[in-house]
């Protein structure tokens, strides 16, 4: 949905390509590459709207969040495009949105426990308002240490989290 999430502070606008036919997006939403590197060489190059819980460092190189909606054809179906992201800088850039349940952080006391932890961005394919995509923060515990998020703060009045990127989520792991 338009506006789940948005990039505090120290940011970077970086623009990535999107293939024709991709699944639709809007701005707020988080885009990631699934790109896998043989020797050095990317076997995809383009970025696609994250419809799983993102960034697993290893597995997705986050993009950044969309800052303007795919431009569509007449037909609905997207157009091969180069789209501006914001992108936080790691460890310092934000990315805000609220939790996933917005129950677990509503205490001062709440956010305390979770900052420092791990975890992604919450991808519900069907949660938003208007039937669409709905993107969040996992409060809760994330399950791995590949989670690229680490929460540094909180507003529980508003529901939101604040959480910085690990440098790692930005390019897959080198073995």
């Amino acid at each position: 949905m338009r506006g789940d999430l948005q990039v505090i502070g120290l940011q970077g606008t970086f623009s990535v390509r999107v293939a024709a036919s991709a699944t639709r997006f809007e701005a707020g939403e988080p885009l990631h590459s699934l790109a896998a590197l043989t020797t050095g060489t990317a076997d995809v190059n383009t970025y696609v709207l994250a419809v799983a819980d993102t960034p697993v460092i290893g597995t997705h190189k986050l993009g950044g969040i969309a800052l303007k909606g795919a431009l569509p054809f007449s037909t609905g179906t997207l157009v091969a495009q180069k789209v501006p992201l914001a992108r936080p800088v790691a460890g310092i850039g934000k990315i805000r949105g609220r939790a996933e349940t917005a129950a677990s952080i509503d205490t001062e006391s709440e956010i305390l426990g979770i900052l420092q932890d791990a975890s992604l961005i919450d991808y519900n394919a069907t949660g938003a308002t208007d039937g669409g995509e709905l993107y969040t923060l996992k409060e809760g515990d994330s399950g791995a240490d590949t989670s690229g998020l680490e929460f540094v703060d909180g507003n529980r009045v508003k529901g939101t989290l604040d959480a910085v990127v690990d440098d790692r989520a930005y390019r897959h792991d080198v073995s």
